[in-house]
């Protein structure tokens, strides 16, 4: 014992006094601190998920309008009164065959009287023909008197007279045989305007449409009227869908489609690519629009579209011309593969702790919570295309895992590796 406090007992009392009182204050503050943690932090609830495994194909979707693979537009090349129709909507035709007539009496009065030129201009060249042998014959008699007289009969005007006389019925023969040839060629594009007075279709197939009636005038001076309306084949049609830039990169020949038409809203048709053009613009009036779901052409404004021809079996002719459609092209599949919401793929742990922690009880319940991942891990946004962080519960902790991501349709990602269908994922956070 130390003689000091044997000697000052009243230093050795205080001493153990202050032992005494601090010894209190740390029960009490031991006890507060127990008393906070058990009745004022919150517990951590995880909401959780497991993995499925199923389909899932990403798709590009477009909408466009439905034509016939190959549609003939038909008019008259001449002007007339229309004298008969023999066909209808819906009518099946052959290649040749006669759809309507134009009245050809003018035609006819033409050959006619170009007939009738051509044999006036005949008669008249076989005179100028003997005309020519005349004068060829009277200059020939007198150029060889003109040369066994030494020139002295008959005179240099007589000979010159004949001359030019035989040199103009020479050309008055030309001129008649080149009046023939023009009358001729007249007489052929008057037989030419006669056959085309009957309005023939060029391709096998079925009227779309037929815009003329018995009795209208048709004027053909500028345009050709369009008086039918041919498509070849109905059994097949085609889909010009139209695709914005951003998704015409994962367009290709080959891949399938699925579409729908307004007319059966309960049916999906199915197709393929069969061409995707390079220009923008389709050279057609037609109208669509596309969209990534996962997310040939034209351009409006600044939006640039291409168009993607898509081959459609149409053998139940339920399909018809320019009907408009919806489609979604596809662009990946997979099957029985290892799914997981989208969502999870961005959920931010961080974020979570925070919202549902109560910043007054974090300042002591910090001290006995589990310890966190680093910040740089708490981010559950993917980072790359192909990469992503999701945060799994393993032992009833947090921890951020890399996966490796393929194919999403929006709602639900498929995940290459990185967990197994066992796996729990951790989608939101509670407090109770």
């Amino acid at each position: 014992m130390n003689i000091y406090d044997t000697l000052n007992p009243k230093k050795r009392y205080l001493n153990r006094v202050w032992i005494a009182s601090i010894s209190i204050v740390c029960l009490i503050i031991l006890g507060v601190v127990v008393y906070f943690w058990k009745f004022h932090t919150p517990s951590i609830h995880y909401e959780t998920i497991t993995p499925t495994q199923g389909p899932i194909q990403s798709s590009v979707s477009a909408s466009g309008s439905l034509s016939p693979t190959n549609e003939v537009e038909i008019g008259s090349v001449i002007s007339g009164i229309v004298l008969e129709v023999l066909v209808e909507e819906n009518d099946r035709v052959q290649k040749g065959e006669v759809l309507a007539r134009i009245n050809p009496e003018t035609i006819n009065q033409e050959i006619a009287r170009y007939k009738a030129q051509l044999n006036s201009a005949k008669a008249q060249l076989k005179a100028s023909e003997q005309t020519l042998i005349d004068k060829k014959w009277n200059y020939d008699r007198l150029l060889d008197v003109y040369e066994s007289t030494g020139g002295k009969a008959p005179s240099q005007l007589e000979l010159q007279n004949a001359k030019t006389a035989y040199t103009s019925a020479k050309s008055d023969v030309d001129i008649k045989k080149a009046s023939i040839v023009e009358i001729e060629t007249s007489i052929q594009s008057a037989s030419i305007d006669l056959k085309n007075s009957n309005i023939v279709t060029p391709i096998d197939g079925v009227i779309l449409t037929k815009s003329v009636e018995v009795g209208q005038s048709v004027a053909a001076s500028f345009q050709a009227p369009v008086l039918f309306k041919v498509a070849e084949k109905l059994e097949e049609m085609v889909l010009k869908a139209k695709i914005s830039e951003a998704d015409i990169g994962k367009i290709q020949e080959g891949q399938e489609v699925h579409f729908s038409v307004d007319a059966y809203p309960n049916k999906t048709f199915t197709a393929k690519v069969n061409k995707v053009n390079f220009g923008s613009g389709d050279g057609s009036s037609s109208s669509s629009s596309s969209s990534s779901s996962s997310s040939s052409s034209s351009s409006s404004s600044e939006i640039v579209s291409y168009i993607a021809r898509i081959e459609v079996d149409n053998k139940d002719l339920l399909l018809r011309p320019n009907m408009s459609a919806t489609a979604d092209i596809i662009i990946a599949k997979a099957d029985n593969a290892l799914l997981v919401p989208s969502s999870v793929l961005y959920f931010d742990l961080n974020k979570a702790l925070q919202k549902a922690t109560p910043t007054k009880s974090q300042s002591i319940g910090s001290f006995f919570a589990p310890p966190r991942p680093p910040k740089q891990q708490m981010q559950g946004t993917p980072q790359t295309k192909k990469n992503a962080t999701l945060w799994v519960l393993k032992n009833n902790i947090p921890e951020a895992v890399n996966v490796e991501v393929g194919i999403s349709d929006g709602q639900y990602t498929q995940i290459l590796s990185g967990i197994d269908a066992q796996s729990i994922i951790i989608t939101a956070i509670k407090a109770n």
